[in-house]
């Protein structure tokens, strides 16, 4: 009986995360629509129909890797995460440069983020060693993995991409304080780190120090580099409570928001649909998250168990951290809000990752 409990439980986890992303994926549609429209038109139709068709690919990639086995993940993970950083290595020489950064690449006529797929490579790298239990060490147990993350956070960040360098680093020390290693090491490198974040610095390009800049007065350059948080922030408080209403948002009709079906399609729906839709979006969220850690907690198996945590890690950093920024909270970093945001790569590696989810709630 108490194994059919367990299973009916984990049963209806898995249903309650399949309806939390059907509902995930009608609003990124809408919201998509609402965004691309101007004054009563719809300016870019192509852009809606690739985010239909990438959702559709999106669930065939969650069925197909909820049916391979985990484990296999922890016997491929050094070479996972080798061809991972060829990839990263190949967008230099063959990468595509949009929007001042060299991020993209092409194969056979797909065009992907490769950095994306890092986030998948570092979990299980991170998953298969602080899982194992054997006391190899300083070297083995944290010097190692810190030097595999932070040579692929470099790669990414000379990109330039600061908020996946950034997730990255985040993935190592949240894995860390759960897993077996003694916490001071993690608390030396982060004082080190902090001491040596003014030369760190000098390293950002121009455009980053700006959005720092911005970050801590947006008035500076509000024509310029304030100009995007500062419309958001407008659009975000003309919300209200229970906000404008489909279509009827003045900042994203009147196109006064950039990038408003990419990183701040969080600020369309807040001033479409106000703080209760805002509060049910994020309460759609938090389940998808607590059915997650709920499945986590009750594994017996340590490599499954920081694959789970690593999983709910990365989407709640990447809400935190665009939610944060589109209300003027964090700085911009150019990360997209989960399952909403327009963008192939990015819904893929999510739907990759509930994937694997599955397959290890389902054993």
């Amino acid at each position: 009986m108490f194994n059919l409990r367990l299973l009916l439980s984990k049963m209806s986890g898995l249903k309650t995360i399949a309806l939390c992303l059907v509902f995930l994926n009608l609003l990124s549609l809408f919201s998509i629509y609402s965004s691309l429209h101007q004054c009563g038109e719809l300016v870019n139709s192509t852009i809606l129909y690739k985010q239909l068709i990438w959702i559709f690919a999106s669930w065939i990639l969650l069925i197909l890797f909820a049916s391979i086995n985990y484990r296999i993940y922890f016997d491929a993970g050094y070479v996972i995460y080798v061809l991972n950083l060829l990839l990263l290595l190949s967008v230099y020489f063959f990468g595509k440069t949009a929007m001042g950064a060299q991020r993209w690449i092409s194969i056979f006529g797909i065009t992907f983020q490769p950095s994306e797929i890092s986030k998948i490579a570092i979990i299980i790298i991170l998953a298969r060693f602080f899982s194992q239990n054997e006391r190899k060490g300083l070297f083995r147990n944290f010097i190692l993995p810190l030097g595999l993350v932070t040579l692929n956070a470099l790669v990414i960040f000379k990109q330039p991409d600061l908020g996946t360098a950034l997730i990255i680093i985040f993935i190592f020390f949240g894995l860390g304080f759960f897993s077996r290693i003694k916490k001071r090491y993690f608390i030396i490198l982060i004082i080190s780190g902090l001491i040596l974040s003014p030369f760190a610095l000098k390293k950002l390009e121009d455009y980053q120090l700006r959005r720092l800049t911005v970050f801590i007065n947006p008035d500076i350059d509000p024509l310029g580099s304030g100009y995007t948080i500062i419309q958001s922030k407008i659009a975000i408080g003309s919300g209200g409570f229970v906000g404008q209403g489909f279509l009827a948002g003045t900042q994203n009709q009147f196109n006064f928001l950039p990038e408003r079906h990419t990183d701040f399609i969080f600020t369309v729906i807040a001033e479409e649909w106000g703080f209760l839709g805002i509060l049910f979006l994020l309460l759609i969220y938090w389940l998808i998250l607590k059915k997650i850690l709920q499945q986590a907690k009750g594994l017996r198996d340590p490599f499954a168990y920081y694959l789970c945590l690593g999983i709910s890690l990365i989407f709640f950093l990447h809400i935190f951290i665009n939610v944060g920024m589109t209300l003027g909270i964090l700085p911009v970093v150019g990360l997209p809000l989960i399952f909403l945001s327009y963008g192939g790569t990015s819904l893929f590696i999510n739907f990759i990752l509930l994937g694997i989810f599955f397959n290890i709630a389902r054993r």
